[in-house]
């Protein structure tokens, strides 16, 4: 039996697709609440603006996305295989929502505090010095050429996330209709670890 989506899950999967259809200014709670099969009453009861509604999608979009870097802790894989998982689920998050890069972006530049004042609350230090170690002791075990952690992680997440903010650029640039460009995200998926793995002599 299909379990049952609560109104306040539904309002965000609606708002989700609003969103990224329209943007934040683009979009109104009316349209929100008709997509989400609720009065608009109904949706002010649960969030009081747009802004608060895209606050709380962004957070836990953050947080999936900070989550994603556990893939690299997995320690019983092949240095190559988290890699493969780190690029596949990184790619997915943002096909999910890909407005999330552009608006973090933009956001930060009118507002140098939104990062920290979004993601503060994360381990990023830990997580940061954990890679490092992690990297260096697979370097020393030749499992990767040596590298450093922005090298590797700036040129990996560049290539899974770049061609989906820009993709009506592409799309129009190479006559793609919407459903061969996800295709061709989807494909990604693999060129770009095998990408990585033979760029840094990754083991798989």
């Amino acid at each position: 039996m299909e379990e049952a989506i609560s109104t306040e899950e539904k309002i965000k999967k609606a708002a989700e697709g609003i969103f990224l259809l329209r943007g934040l200014e683009g979009a109104r709670m009316q349209e929100i609440a008709d997509a989400a099969g609720i009065n608009k009453a109904m949706l002010h009861y649960y969030f009081r603006n747009k802004e608060s509604l895209f606050e709380v999608i962004l957070n836990e979009k953050l947080i999936k996305v900070f989550g994603v870097f556990q893939i690299w802790f997995q320690t019983e894989l092949p240095l190559g295989q988290r890699l493969r998982q780190f690029v596949h689920a990184e790619i997915d998050i943002i096909s999910e929502f890909p407005i999330l890069p552009l608006f973090v972006l933009t956001e930060a530049r009118k507002n140098p505090d939104l990062i920290p004042q979004k993601m503060g609350h994360l381990p990023i230090a830990g997580l940061r010095a954990s890679l490092e170690k992690m990297f260096e002791e697979e370097y020393r075990q030749g499992n990767m050429r040596k590298t450093t952690i922005e090298e590797l992680l700036v040129n990996t997440v560049s290539l899974c996330i770049y061609p989906i903010v820009a993709s009506p650029v592409f799309r129009f640039i190479l006559d793609l209709s919407d459903e061969r460009y996800q295709q061709f995200i989807k494909d990604r998926k693999e060129l770009v670890a095998d990408l990585m793995i033979r760029e840094y002599q990754i083991q798989n």
